[in-house]
Formats: C-alpha cells, sequence, structure tokens
C-alpha cells in the first residue's frame, strides 16, 4: 500500500517539474520549421533537375549572395538580426548546394532520372522558392530564440533522414538548431 503510494508521488513530483506544456510548443515549433526545411530540399530537387538539363552550375554565389542580402532584409521586419537570419539560411544554402549535387551526381550515374519536363528556374522555381524561405524566416524568428539542445537537433536530423535526405545533407540542414 505505501509502494504504490510513493510511486504516484514521485510521478506528481516529476510531472511538476518538467510540464510538459512547454515541451510540446517546443516540439510543434520546432516540426514546422523542419517541415519547411524539408519542402525547402524537395525545392532543391527540381532546382537540381532544372540545373542538370540546362548545364548550369549548382553553385550559384551571386544569386546566393543576393538571396541572403534580400533574406536579411526579410529577417529585419520579422525581427531578427542578420546574424540570426545568416545562422539559419548559410546552412540551408549549403544543404541544398550539397543535396543538389547528390542528385545531379546520381543522376549522371545512372540512378533514374526524374519523367518530368525541368521547370524555368527564373519564373517557376525561384519565386517559389523565395515564398518558402520567407515562411522559413518567420518560423525561425518563433524558434530561434528557443532553448534548443542536442536532442532537437537530432530529431530534426531523424526526420529529415526519413524523408530520404542523405545524413550528410540533414546535418547540414539542421547545424543551426541546438547542440553547439
Amino acid at each position: 500500500m505505501i509502494l504504490p503510494r510513493l510511486l504516484l508521488l514521485c510521478v506528481c513530483l516529476l510531472l511538476a517539474a518538467f510540464p510538459t506544456s512547454g515541451i510540446a510548443a517546443v516540439d510543434e515549433r520546432l516540426n514546422q520549421l523542419v517541415t519547411l526545411m524539408i519542402q525547402r530540399l524537395q525545392l532543391s530537387r527540381e532546382v537540381a533537375w532544372s540545373k542538370c538539363q540546362a548545364g548550369i552550375p549548382v553553385a550559384d554565389p551571386v544569386r546566393e549572395a543576393r538571396m541572403l542580402t534580400d533574406l536579411k532584409v526579410a529577417g529585419r521586419q520579422e525581427g531578427l538580426t542578420s546574424e540570426e537570419v545568416t545562422r539559419l539560411f548559410l546552412p540551408q544554402i549549403a544543404a541544398s548546394r550539397r543535396y543538389q549535387e547528390e542528385l545531379i551526381a546520381g543522376w549522371r550515374s545512372g540512378i533514374d532520372i526524374p519523367k518530368i519536363k525541368s521547370l524555368d528556374l527564373a519564373t517557376q522555381i525561384r519565386p517559389r522558392l523565395d515564398k518558402l524561405n520567407r515562411k522559413i524566416l518567420r518560423q525561425w524568428e518563433v524558434v530561434c530564440h528557443t532553448h534548443l539542445d542536442w536532442a532537437d537537433r537530432e530529431e530534426a536530423e531523424r526526420m529529415l533522414r526519413n524523408r530520404g535526405i542523405s545524413p550528410d545533407v540533414a546535418k547540414i540542414a539542421v547545424s543551426p538548431l541546438g547542440g553547439k
């Protein structure tokens, strides 16, 4: 009789010490950000196919620098510093570049190529990418000041890998999330 009551008391004390409502809210915000990261990498697949078909190099330092500058301006409107925007988007750009390189290398080595016509980068893909980047910025504003630890980053990385993203690309994309 005493043991079950003691066990119940311990459980109550643990629940009081670690309230679940705050944990769930952080998880949901992080899940939304990671979902947007996945969508961005999926869009990178379309970028890769377009670049592969057109013979355009994956790396585009001028475009990447202009995009980062535009994101810093948009980030200020969301209440983010240039450093906070850079902390998130430099890894996103690097992950996208790496993913594109992996995809193109695979297609060139005989892995099944997409069966769809490539889309135009300037008029069809980049506007969608810019819109998605703005959504990521808004979600990053919610998450970037939240305490995230290595377990959050590991969970985010697992989510990307579960969507077919390579471990290397996933690691790059989630590097801004906790566990420095």
